[in-house]
């Protein structure tokens, strides 16, 4: 994860009818996460893991 290794990525995980979420709060500029880092997150056995990936 060498995007993720010098910049911390603060998100919160929720769940509702049967699907996993991980929310980002970029109001302060945190950049998009790029679609490898989507992926990375939402893999469940090496990321957080989830089915979506909700940005504000």
């Amino acid at each position: 994860m060498t995007e993720a290794a010098t910049t911390a990525l603060r998100f919160s995980k929720m769940h509702g009818a049967g699907n996993d979420f991980v929310v980002l709060d970029l109001r302060d500029g945190t950049p998009e996460p790029t679609p490898g880092l989507a992926a990375r997150l939402a893999d469940r056995h090496t990321g957080v893991g989830c089915d979506q990936i909700l940005t504000i």
